[in-house]
C-alpha cells in the first residue's frame, strides 16, 4: 500500500505540475520578507520574530497575508488530488467549498502557530525544552491530516481533527512513512542550503524555493491520495491500476482516405 501511496504521489505532482508551481506566487513577499528584520529563514522555512514596534505590526500583517495564500495554495493542492480520482467540477467545488476551505486551514495554521509557540516558550523558560518539543510534535502529528478532512469532507476544524486522529488509528504505518519521508527531504534541503552557503551563494533562499515547490505539495498530495484510499472501491480500482504493468500505446496508423487516392498516372 505505501509503494502505491507513493507511486501515485509522484504521478499527481508531475500532472499537476502547473499547481505545483503556483506555490512560486509566494516568493513576491521575499523581497518584503528580506526588508523586516523580525524574518529570518532556515531548512526552507520563515520564521517571525514579535516586537513592539510599527515594523513589527506591519510584519506581522504581512506574514498573516502569507500565510492565507499559502493555505489558498494546499487547499487547491488537496483539490487536485480530488479532481483527478473522482469526477469533480470546478466551479461547482469553488462554489461550495473554497470559499471556507482556505479560510479553515488558515485558522488552523494560525492557531497551531500560536500553540506551538506557547509550548516552546513555556518550555525554555521552565527548563523542559526537551518535553516541550515533544510535545509540540504529537500535536503537529495528530493535525496533520487535517486540511484533507476539510477539502475533501467539507468538515468543520473540530471534526478535521477527529478525522486526522482516526486516519491516523486506522493508517499508523502510511502516516509515519509520508512523516518521515518529509523530515528526510526537509533534511536534504538543509544540506544543499548548507552547499550554496558555503560557496557564497543564497542557500536559504534555494532550501525555501523547493521546501514550497516541492515538498509541501508532494507531501500534502501524498497525504490527499492515501487519506482518500479508505474508500474500498477506490482503494482496489487505485492499488489495480497501480500495479498493473505500463502497457504502451500502439502508434496510430496514417493512411490515406479513398478521395484522396491520387488518380492512375498522376505522381504524389
Amino acid at each position: 500500500m505505501i509503494d502505491v501511496v507513493l507511486k501515485r504521489a509522484l504521478e499527481e505532482y508531475a500532472s499537476n505540475f502547473r499547481v505545483m508551481l503556483s506555490f512560486g506566487v509566494l516568493f513576491i513577499f521575499l523581497p518584503v520578507f528580506l526588508f523586516f528584520s523580525q524574518f529570518f529563514f532556515s531548512s526552507g522555512t520563515v520564521f517571525l520574530s514579535i516586537n513592539a514596534d510599527i515594523l513589527a505590526i506591519i510584519g506581522i500583517v504581512v506574514a498573516l497575508i502569507f500565510l492565507y495564500i499559502f493555505s489558498f495554495f494546499v487547499s487547491l493542492t488537496v483539490y487536485s488530488v480530488h479532481r483527478d480520482l473522482q469526477t469533480v467540477n470546478f466551479d461547482t467545488y469553488w462554489d461550495t467549498l473554497f470559499k471556507d476551505a482556505a479560510l479553515k486551514i488558515f485558522f488552523l495554521y494560525l492557531v497551531l502557530a500560536v500553540v506551538l509557540y506557547a509550548i516552546a516558550y513555556i518550555g525554555f523558560i521552565t527548563g523542559a525544552s526537551s518535553w516541550a518539543m515533544l510535545i509540540d510534535l504529537v500535536i503537529s502529528l495528530a493535525v496533520m491530516y487535517v486540511p484533507q478532512s476539510v477539502v475533501l469532507n467539507q468538515a468543520s476544524l473540530a471534526e478535521g481533527v477527529q478525522r486526522s486522529l482516526e486516519f491516523w488509528a486506522e493508517n499508523p504505518v502510511i502516516s509515519l512513512v509520508i512523516f518521515i519521508l518529509s523530515v528526510v527531504l526537509l533534511l536534504v534541503f538543509f544540506g544543499v542550503e548548507m552547499f550554496f552557503d558555503s560557496i557564497a551563494l543564497p542557500g536559504k533562499i534555494v532550501s525555501f524555493f523547493l521546501v514550497l515547490i516541492f515538498l509541501v505539495p508532494f507531501t500534502e498530495q501524498a497525504k490527499s491520495y492515501a487519506y482518500m484510499l479508505r474508500v474500498d472501491l477506490l482503494r482496489s480500482n487505485e492499488v489495480t491500476h497501480a500495479r498493473a504493468p505500463r502497457i504502451e500505446r500502439p502508434k496510430p496508423v496514417y493512411s490515406t482516405r479513398m478521395r484522396e487516392q491520387p488518380r492512375r498516372g498522376t505522381k504524389l
